[in-house]
């Protein structure tokens, strides 16, 4: 009985405005986004038609779709929480809530509609976070368009060190689906007073065996020995170094897909294994953004009535910490990449800080915390 109340006529038409509000926020912040982006990669994008002798449309339009999951990814959270803010004071203008209180309806059906409203949208900021961004940009970037296009396809990574206990390799990096090593030298005996061997190669490239590289074209110099170095055309060697970690170099953690962020997540390297980690942390939490957000731009608006009025400079308030609430969790995620936080902290700090929040308000607004006294004028005497 409980479960059909809270989704019936009044409830659904709740879930209506919050998504109708939510989508309009969210279709203004990505128009806005990708004229943008537009003014800055048009040229390119025209460039790249040109080069593949392809209309400027065939190659326009995929981009414009790369771009919009990106952006929805990046901005559905920010979006949730303008349009909780709006809606909620459109419904106090039409005197939405009084209705429903007058009819017996209290705000546990608010809260029903924000939690359906909230898990619909979550379930596509997961599945943008999850699958279909990393697949985007991955797209984007094999088009060789627009930003991540300039960033990321290019393979050659340049010299490169890399330290494994008793050893330090310095190469020349290939990424991508071939990833590879040129003009290899890897240096034996760190932990000694002088090194013990010095090795050069060719090309080094995973081996089938896992934490193996095959060398190619090898020269040993054993320093103990003064006798000429060795050669071999080939020489199969362990290093420390996981070809994810090769293939996917230099690319943010935010657009790889699950399989390579686990992988690189478990590497002995804390830099790089904090950054997937962080990842995998924010897309487990995702789901739950959208509800989180919603809810404290619904807390907010309610807030900034006065009696009936509604009070500009109060709602501008309000918003400015709806916006700052949102850039924290840029700001914790940042830290969780840097390995300041633990990546699930990082991921959950600014969501239980905005649920918190939010509580509050709505606990404030139920009267169940003290409000500040008002200062009364002495009356004047005769």
């Amino acid at each position: 009985m409980i479960a059909q109340r809270h989704t019936g006529l009044a409830v659904r038409a709740m879930v209506r405005g919050d998504l109708a509000a939510i989508g309009f926020m969210m279709f203004t912040l990505l128009v806005v986004a990708l004229a943008i982006d537009l003014a800055k990669w048009l040229g390119s994008v025209q460039a790249q038609a040109q080069a593949t002798d392809a209309s400027l449309i065939s190659v326009l339009l995929p981009y414009i779709g790369y771009r919009s999951v990106d952006i929805v990814t990046r901005l559905l959270t920010m979006a949730c929480l303008a349009g909780g803010f709006v809606v909620t004071l459109l419904r106090h203008q039409r005197q939405d809530d009084v209705i429903l209180a007058a009819a017996g309806a209290g705000p546990s059906f608010r809260i029903a509609a924000l939690l359906i409203s909230g898990l619909l949208l979550g379930g596509i900021q997961m599945a943008g976070e999850n699958w279909l961004r990393p697949e985007a940009v991955a797209r984007q970037v094999a088009a060789n368009l627009g930003d991540y296009g300039k960033r990321y396809n290019e393979t050659d990574m340049g010299t490169q060190w890399v330290i494994d206990d008793t050893r330090a390799l310095r190469a020349t990096l290939t990424r991508g689906e071939n990833p590879k090593l040129n003009d290899v030298m890897l240096f034996d005996g760190l932990t000694e007073p002088k090194l013990t061997h010095v090795l050069h190669a060719r090309a080094a490239h995973p081996s089938f065996h896992n934490g193996v590289w095959t060398f190619e074209d090898v020269t040993v110099w054993d320093v103990a020995n003064t006798s000429a170095p060795s050669a071999e055309p080939r020489l199969d060697m362990p290093f420390n170094l996981d070809p994810e970690i090769v293939r996917w170099f230099g690319v943010d953690a935010y657009y790889l897909p699950n399989a390579a962020l686990r992988t690189i997540a478990a590497a002995p390297d804390a830099a790089v294994a904090a950054d997937a980690a962080t990842a995998l942390a924010v897309r487990k939490v995702a789901i739950f953004l959208p509800a989180i957000f919603a809810f404290l731009g619904v807390s907010l608006a309610s807030q900034g009535a006065v009696g009936r009025r509604l009070s500009p400079f109060l709602l501008l308030a309000l918003a400015a910490i709806g916006y700052l609430s949102v850039v924290s969790v840029k700001v914790f995620w940042a830290l969780g990449i840097h390995g300041v936080l633990p990546p699930l902290l990082a991921a959950t700090l600014p969501a239980v800080f905005a649920f918190g929040l939010a509580s509050l308000l709505q606990l404030r607004l139920s009267g169940y915390l003290p409000r500040l006294p008002r200062k009364h004028l002495p009356k004047a005497t005769p």
